[in-house]
């Protein structure tokens, strides 16, 4: 097990509205905000409904019979929950920048890819991140995420070398 101040976990689910309900109610004493999303509009609408969040989360997935003639596998909501050790060491800059090379070293959203995954990155809690995706691209195809937990505990490691954040 690592010592660096990140810790990071890599789970399927299969209901997105569930998982992001689970989050949204992680922590009463914080209020839940979405830090950033693959669609820039989504951030700035704050008042958007966990259900219609999820919606939009899984349209790839409801789109992928029609182009593909396949239907999807159960499963398919990603969740990479991220969790500093340190208390109030990180600040939203810190996280969001933390999020991205969360997303490209994964193969969530790989620099450059237009029609990547979608997902949302959450505060839910004071000292965590949790990103949630579908494993479902917007062109239908699945994501190539053979070793993503590998990826993204390498990700959040490199991080906090860069950081100054020294390990436990």
């Amino acid at each position: 097990m690592s010592n660096y101040p990140l810790h990071c976990t890599v789970r399927r689910s299969e209901s997105t509205t569930d998982l992001l309900t689970a989050l949204h109610d992680a922590d009463p004493g914080f209020a839940t905000y979405l830090l950033a999303a693959w669609e820039p509009d989504a951030v700035a609408q704050s008042d958007v409904a966990l259900p219609q969040l999820a919606a939009l989360l899984d349209e790839p997935l409801a789109l992928r019979k029609p182009r593909t003639g396949h239907t999807p596998s159960r499963r398919l909501t990603w969740h990479c929950s991220i969790r500093s050790t340190v208390p109030a060491s990180f600040t939203d800059d810190d996280w969001f920048e933390l999020a991205w090379e969360v997303l490209d070293a994964t193969g969530i959203e790989p620099e450059g890819d237009q029609h990547s995954c979608r997902w949302v990155a959450l505060r839910a809690t004071s000292d965590r991140l949790d990103i949630v995706a579908t494993v479902i691209r917007q062109d239908g195809r699945w994501a190539r995420l053979h070793n993503d937990e590998h990826f993204a505990r390498f990700a959040c490691e490199k991080f906090s070398r860069d950081h100054g954040a020294s390990p436990r």
